[in-house]
């Protein structure tokens, strides 16, 4: 499964090339074929969004409800990876390869 540069317009990236691009935010990585960089894009950052702040409430309400063991706190963890890997793995799929409104200087 490749993606397609939005410069080239060439399939040059594998899923794990587009989820390290990075976000809309971003630099972005340079393409293989033209050199020229690219990102993910704006939805990327609307799922990482929504995911935080359910993770965030997660968070907030198991630390106010939860009792002094180390339960409470391997799940706060597992939440706050969790995140991480959903916020990559939906990078890697979904969402198309834009070009990023950061430039090299």
């Amino acid at each position: 499964m490749k993606y397609t540069c939005p410069h080239c317009g060439e399939k040059t990236f594998n899923p794990i090339q587009k989820a390290l691009c990075g976000s809309y935010r971003g630099m972005g990585k340079p393409c293989p074929n033209c050199g020229k960089r690219c990102c993910n894009g704006m939805t990327g950052i609307y799922f990482q969004s929504v995911v935080s702040v359910i993770a965030f409430i997660a968070v907030i309400w198991i630390y106010l409800h939860a009792t002094e063991n180390i339960h409470s706190s391997i799940e706060i963890a597992c939440i706050i990876a969790g995140t991480f890997v959903l916020n990559f793995i939906f990078n890697m799929f979904f969402g198309k390869l834009v070009e990023p409104i950061r430039t090299m200087k």
